[in-house]
């Protein structure tokens, strides 16, 4: 496993030492990829709901979510996609708040696809993506802003 250093090359320090500075470890590759992942996920999903080209968003939608919107459910997936595409370029400026708020739109999905009685694969993904935007917000206390 290699690791980026200043200092003498080629050895790796057990403990810090003045003249070695750990670039990159595997906590900050992880809030690298989590940074990457949740700024990605979140816009790619949110541009979808106007291409439709990975699903037809709407068949997501909870029948008994679907009767009480005041408006159709074209319109509520466009909204939605808006939310998303928000919550992404969240993440890429505050890392630290916009993780939180993918992972509460996250539980909103999952309750939503819990309502609907069906798509319980989807709605178990969404609860580790859910984890996993949660564990970015705490790895946004060290490495984020």
């Amino acid at each position: 496993m290699a690791h980026s250093l200043t200092g003498n090359a080629g050895t790796l320090p057990n403990v810090a030492r003045p003249g070695y500075r750990v670039m990159s470890t595997p906590a900050r590759q992880e809030y690298e990829f989590l940074y990457i992942a949740f700024i990605a996920a979140p816009l790619l999903a949110g541009i979808d709901k106007f291409l439709h080209l990975l699903t037809n968003w709407e068949m997501y939608l909870a029948p008994f979510i679907a009767r009480r919107l005041p408006v159709s459910g074209h319109t509520f997936m466009m909204a939605a996609g808006v939310v998303e595409i928000v919550a992404g370029i969240l993440v890429a400026i505050k890392p630290r708040i916009g993780a939180y708020v993918v992972a509460a739109w996250l539980i909103a999905i999952i309750l939503n696809l819990l309502l609907a009685g069906t798509f319980f694969d989807i709605a178990l993904r969404d609860a580790g993506l859910a984890l996993g935007a949660i564990a970015l917000g705490r790895l946004s206390d060290e490495y984020g802003s």
